[in-house]
């Protein structure tokens, strides 16, 4: 038993790593939405992200979304709304739960992103 409890909260923070201190962001978070989401947050899916969690590359922004890079796209740029610290980058996820067409890969959970700004 206590081996299933260990596992399952090993789970919970793997999953939850990317979602940072939401709730000192949270009244901005509330407001963002991008082209994907008309509403980014649902009380805990937004979070800032550590240095070594985003990336530009050749390609373009990268975040890490359990333990996988995925392409920020377009569509997961906030459109409205406002961040919390642009000195950071900012992200809203899914959280990794089942739904009636099966477990959505860690990238396709990406829903809002803001990055810091470039100089």
């Amino acid at each position: 038993m206590m081996r299933l409890i260990v596992a399952l909260l090993l789970l919970f923070t793997t999953q939850a790593k990317a979602q940072h201190k939401h709730a000192e962001g949270h009244n901005e978070y509330a407001t963002w939405a991008s082209q994907k989401a008309d509403n980014c947050c649902n009380n805990m899916d937004c979070g800032v992200l550590n240095d070594d969690e985003w990336r530009e590359t050749r390609e373009g922004t990268q975040v890490k979304i359990s333990g996988q890079w995925c392409p920020v796209l377009p569509e997961h740029f906030i459109i409205r709304g406002t961040s919390p610290d642009w000195s950071k980058a900012h992200v809203c996820v899914q959280p990794d739960v089942k739904y009636s067409t099966g477990r959505k890969t860690p990238c396709e959970r990406l829903l809002c992103f803001s990055g810091t700004p470039k100089y």
